[in-house]
């Protein structure tokens, strides 16, 4: 073996240093952990036995996904931020093609059977990693984004796949991916006075929109949201104890009361929290767990945000603080409304807790997410090293 083929595997061993194994561990911890969740539920409901072996499932597809994202370079990714803007927008297209499911609602997932193996992949989901990777890619070309026509085009591209979650009835993750996009512009390099203005602006419409909501006879709230959506904001404003729309939180707040500081033990007198393995899995290890392992779950969640956030501000260039920021806004918002949902603090929404909640296309598109801030901090890592670019778009 050659001088140059032994340098050049001391710099990849030196370049795999930068790998974020930490991080890595974590989320897989947070995922297995959700797993026995999902579990403790399906024990009390012998409905959902199947799930936990599909969770695995989950998880172990996902966590392949995340490696493939972590080492291919993200600036060959960024490359093809406008086909997968295209994507995701058929993607989205599709489930409204597809049309309602029922009289109500509109079908939000997309149903495969591949080689007798049923799976069903929710574009919505889908979206908020496509988003991230399409819209920091677009808003990194521009050095100054405080222009009117730049902010215009840019809150167009994420309105209109917003638009389209909203006509799917997923006004949960239409606001998720609403967050996402203007995390990513406030990243960009928004201008403070920009910022202002903007709010001063908006001001009027949020006291008019929260007046409205708490009139005895809404005159434009009922007109926006659909009957069921505005049935979960009353019984968050006017909720009526052992009413259907309120017992699942009512439960939620019985059972991380009833966990105390320890917990009532893993999988014993789960009694509560009976449909727990979505939305409501936090308060299912609240039960089990008590205040101290509730506090040892989001200490996980939040340390994953924060290195998700510090690898932004190490990144080489302005498009790689912008995924792995975006990817830490995500994270951040999804978890602090699924904890402020589950504690009665926010009005009951569909939003999952990351890695945690029952979920395949949910699992695929965080662990992705975590794919590319290890991208970000390999690519850092090797530029370092090397004191040269790794890859020019």
């Amino acid at each position: 073996m050659n001088t140059l083929n032994v340098a050049l595997i001391k710099r990849e061993v030196r370049v795999l240093k930068g790998f974020d194994f930490f991080l890595v561990l974590l989320v897989l911890a947070l995922s297995i952990f959700g797993v026995f969740m999902v579990e403790a539920v399906a024990r009390l409901l012998p409905i959902y036995s199947h799930l936990p072996a599909q969770q695995q499932f989950h998880i172990a597809t996902g966590f392949f996904v995340m490696l493939i994202v972590a080492f291919v370079d993200y600036r060959i990714i960024a490359r093809l931020y406008i086909p997968i803007y295209v994507v995701c927008m058929a993607l989205l297209t599709v489930v409204l093609i597809i049309g309602p499911d029922n009289m109500t609602a509109t079908a939000r997932w997309i149903r495969l059977s591949i080689g007798g193996l049923d799976l069903s992949v929710q574009p919505s989901e889908i979206a908020k990693l496509f988003l991230i990777v399409s819209l920091s890619t677009f808003i990194s070309k521009f050095e100054n984004v405080n222009r009117v026509h730049i902010i215009a085009l840019y809150l167009a591209l994420t309105a209109v796949p917003v638009i389209f979650v909203v006509l799917q009835l997923a006004l949960s993750a239409a606001v998720v991916l609403l967050t996402v996009g203007l995390v990513i512009l406030f990243l960009s390099g928004l201008y403070l006075r920009t910022i202002l203005i903007t709010t001063i602006l908006a001001l009027p419409a949020a006291i008019m929109t929260y007046l409205d909501m708490h009139r005895q006879q809404p005159i434009f709230i009922t007109q926006i949201l659909t009957e069921r959506q505005w049935i979960r904001i009353q019984t968050f404003i006017n909720p009526i104890p052992g009413s259907d729309e309120h017992m699942q939180v009512e439960r939620s707040i019985f059972a991380i009361g009833s966990g105390g500081l320890n917990g009532l033990g893993f999988q014993e007198n789960l009694t509560f929290v009976i449909h727990g393995h979505n939305d409501f899995v936090f308060a299912v290890a609240g039960e089990q767990f008590g205040f101290t392992g509730s506090l040892l779950i989001l200490a996980t969640i939040g340390t994953i945000i924060i290195k998700c956030f510090t690898t932004a501000y190490r990144a080489v260039d302005k498009l790689g603080m912008l995924l792995a920021g975006g990817v830490g806004g995500l994270l951040l918002f999804q978890t602090f409304v699924n904890v402020g949902v589950v504690t009665g603090m926010l009005p009951n929404t569909g939003i999952p807790f990351p890695f945690m909640s029952y979920g395949g296309t949910h699992m695929w598109t965080h662990m992705a997410a975590i794919g590319l801030v290890l991208n970000v901090g390999i690519i850092r890592r090797r530029e370092d090293i090397s004191g040269e670019p790794y890859y020019q778009i």
